[in-house]
């Protein structure tokens, strides 16, 4: 068990007692956690299915890349504004 802290651990807790750390971390987890849940819940991925390191990677990677498939079809297809009468 460590009795003291390494001093990039230091560093963070430091930065965390700051007025504006709790406002930043409250952003990041909109941003952090919503593809994380969609991978859990739509996909059913709840634990890797492969053992390793390299394995467990490429699993992730295979997830990821499935999730954001339909994203980018959504960002390109979409229908492109009209532009206005002159």
């Amino acid at each position: 068990m460590r009795t003291e802290n390494s001093p990039e651990v230091a560093a963070f807790l430091a930065k965390r007692q700051t007025e504006e750390a709790p406002q930043i971390y409250r952003e990041r987890g909109k941003v952090a956690a919503f593809p994380n849940a969609g991978l859990k819940a739509q996909s059913g991925r709840r634990q890797f299915r492969v053992r390793g390191l390299q394995k467990g990677r490429g699993e992730g990677l295979w997830a990821v890349r499935t999730d954001n498939l339909p994203q980018g079809f959504r960002i390109v297809w979409r229908p492109q504004h009209a532009p206005p009468p002159a």
